[in-house]
């Protein structure tokens, strides 16, 4: 019962239902009192313990159905034998259940001559308990349970057949079709032979489906978030989204949560004497000092020149998603002309903000120096200790002025200074870029190309501004 319970709730899990270690001993020990004789006193009992809303208990209700159409409840005899093909039954509980296969059907005459290989055997009789027992050990032998992609089934499928008996099988039916005789024989075995076949892949795609289908989309997130913005293309637009969305979320949690008042740190005596004023002078209750980390305000300049273009979309699906959970950030874009655009991320929806942005403001040739002038005239003033500010471009003036002065200014009154450029290392300084300039007037100068480079570094600055 343990393993299959096991196996179910890993199920779940791989499905997205978030079960703590705790969850599973309540449900384990609920199943132990229950027993496996009525599935749906188990299923409302599995939906009690491990379900923590209606949408939960909706999806294990549709992954049990999927899950134990697989396993047999035989210790109540409630399936028929004609069902069986269609059970998964669990080695560890059913052994035990049946002390011999079941025999469906009588093998007919043939000839005088019989199959002798074990599986040959056991489809000549029709013995499908056992044939199911013996493929659910095989695929757990096999890594069933264990598959990353789609396209490892054939594979799991193969070491299946081969684990029943299947090779000697194809060299017994090679033996036997020399003669003429046994060509009856041959036909009905060749015959169970591929229903066996279609069944073992009907028994790994289920497997597939409840413990891998969401590995191929596991894979491809944490590939995403590793390739290079730039070389994403818009058919994983909506996936990025996603990501985007999660990551900001998580940086935004690191330095907007409240430290918990808890029995440790330093004591408030002003508070302890207070509390315990009524008891004259004994310390019943001790009060310990608290502190609230202040969400920062934080002041964003997206460069979305045609050098950065592309880029620059996946930055702004971030910035918007920031936005959308940090109500001080100030976002502002700029290819020459610099203008904030806080207001159409509050007022916009996603789809409608950055299209309006790309197509009024990107794709420009760039200038910073003209940029920055015009962020000294909207925001400069704003900008105070509290203030973390990033800058997210290349610094790819076209051999304009860099207008480094305002830029300075910005790190004197701030002293949180972030600058992540697109691009590696090696090509700052190189062509039109002036890195060197803005870099000495920076807290943190950062390659920063990928997903994960900007939920690292934003994450690193933000936890403890």
């Amino acid at each position: 019962m343990q393993k299959v319970l096991g196996d179910f709730i890993h199920a779940l899990r791989h499905d997205g239902l978030p079960i703590s270690p705790s969850e599973t001993l309540d449900a384990l020990n609920a199943a132990a009192l229950i027993g496996l004789q009525n599935p749906h006193v188990l299923k409302a009992a599995l939906a009690t313990t491990l379900a923590k809303n209606v949408a939960h208990q909706t999806q294990l209700s549709i992954l049990f159905d999927e899950f134990f159409s697989r396993h047999s409840f035989a210790e109540t005899n409630e399936l028929q034998p004609d069902n069986n093909e269609n059970i998964k039954t669990d080695n560890g509980i059913e052994n035990s259940a049946e002390s011999e296969p079941k025999t469906d059907a009588t093998p007919e005459p043939n000839n005088g001559t019989t199959a002798q290989s074990p599986l040959a055997q056991q489809l000549l009789n029709n013995e499908k308990d056992a044939l199911q027992i013996a493929i659910n050990a095989a695929a757990e032998q096999a890594g069933a349970s264990q598959m990353q992609i789609f396209t490892q089934q054939p594979v799991v499928s193969m070491r299946i057949m081969k684990a029943l008996g299947d090779s000697q099988l194809n060299q017994e039916l090679s033996e036997l079709i020399k003669d003429d005789k046994n060509h009856v024989l041959v036909e009905e075995l060749r015959k169970k032979q591929q229903l066996l076949r279609q069944q073992v892949k009907g028994y790994v795609e289920q497997q597939y489906l409840l413990y891998s289908k969401n590995n191929g989309l596991q894979l491809r997130e944490e590939h995403l978030q590793k390739i290079k913005l730039s070389n994403i293309d818009f058919s994983q637009y909506q996936l990025m989204l996603n990501l985007v969305k999660q990551a900001a979320k998580k940086l935004a949690s690191l330095h907007s949560r409240r430290r918990k008042i808890s029995k440790r740190g330093t004591l408030d005596v002003r508070k302890t004497i207070a509390a315990n004023a009524a008891f004259d002078g004994f310390l019943f209750h001790t009060k310990w000092k608290s502190s609230r980390i202040e969400r920062p305000k934080v002041f964003v300049l997206c460069d979305v020149s045609g050098s950065v273009s592309r880029t620059a979309r996946f930055l702004l699906l971030f910035l918007y998603s920031l936005q959308d959970v940090l109500p001080k950030v100030r976002s502002f874009v700029f290819a020459s002309d610099l203008a904030e655009v806080t207001d159409s991320f509050r007022k916009l929806d996603l789809e409608s903000a950055i299209t309006e942005i790309m197509n009024t403001r990107a794709n420009m040739s760039t200038d910073y120096g003209h940029a920055l002038q015009d962020f000294n005239e909207l925001a400069l003033q704003d900008i105070d200790n509290k203030t973390t500010v990033i800058m997210l471009g290349d610094a790819r003036n076209n051999y304009g002025d860099g207008n480094t002065d305002v830029w300075k200014q910005v790190y004197q009154r701030s002293k949180r200074v972030l600058w992540l450029n697109p691009e590696g290392h090696y090509s700052w300084d190189t062509g039109d870029s002036i890195m060197s300039e803005y870099s000495p007037y920076c807290s943190r100068v950062e390659h920063c190309s990928s997903l994960r480079d900007l939920t690292r570094i934003l994450g690193s600055l933000l936890k403890n501004s």
